[in-house]
C-alpha cells in the first residue's frame, strides 16, 4: 500500500499528459457524434459539454496512470468504453422507484413501461417484438408475471398496441 502511495503522489506531481492531435481528434469526433444523436432522438437527454469534459479528464488520468506525457488514442478509447458503460448501466436503472404493496405483474408493468419509454427516446422506435419485451422483463420473471403485465399494459393503461403477430407499439399512457 505504502508504494502504491508512494507512486500517485508521484504520478500526481510529475505526469501531466497533453492531448495530441489523434486523442483530439477522436473525442471531438465521439462528442459530435453524441451531439447529433442526441439531437435526432426526440426527448433523449442532450449530451453538454460536461460529457466533453468527463471524457477529457479519463482520457488524461489513463495516460498520467501510466506516468505518460502524451494521452494516447487507446487512452481515449478505454474512457469512451467507460462512460459508455457507465450510461449503459444508468439505462438498466429504474427512473421511478418500485413502491412496496403492488404486484409482481403491476411492479413489471411499471418497469417495462419505464424501459420502453427509454428505449423509444433512444432509438426513435416505439416498435417491440415480444421476445424484446421478454428481454427487458429478464430472466428471472415468470412467464405468468409477465403475460399479466403485458396483459395490463394493453387492456388496462393502453399504453402498448399489438401491431401484428408478436409485435407491440408502446404508445405511452393515453
Amino acid at each position: 500500500q505504502e508504494l502504491l502511495g508512494t507512486y500517485l503522489r508521484y504520478a500526481r506531481q510529475y505526469a501531466h499528459p497533453r492531448l495530441g492531435r489523434a486523442a483530439r481528434d477522436r473525442i471531438k469526433a465521439h462528442y459530435m457524434r453524441k451531439r447529433e444523436a442526441a439531437h435526432q432522438a426526440a426527448g433523449q437527454i442532450a449530451v453538454t459539454p460536461r460529457h466533453l469534459e468527463a471524457l477529457i479528464r479519463l482520457s488524461e488520468a489513463r495516460a498520467r496512470a501510466e506516468l505518460r506525457r502524451a494521452v494516447l488514442l487507446s487512452d481515449v478509447e478505454d474512457a469512451i468504453e467507460i462512460l459508455t458503460a457507465g450510461a449503459d448501466f444508468e439505462e438498466q436503472l429504474p427512473d421511478e422507484p418500485v413502491h412496496k404493496g403492488k404486484s409482481k405483474a403491476n411492479a413489471l408493468a411499471e418497469r417495462l413501461k419505464q424501459q420502453m419509454q427509454r428505449r423509444a427516446r433512444q432509438t426513435g422506435s416505439a416498435e417491440f417484438r415480444l421476445r424484446d419485451l421478454r428481454a427487458l422483463a429478464g430472466p428471472a420473471v415468470k412467464d405468468e408475471e409477465f403475460d399479466k403485465a403485458i396483459q395490463r399494459l394493453n387492456e388496462q393503461e393502453n399504453a402498448l398496441l399489438i401491431k401484428g403477430s408478436g409485435s407491440y407499439e408502446y404508445v405511452g399512457a393515453r
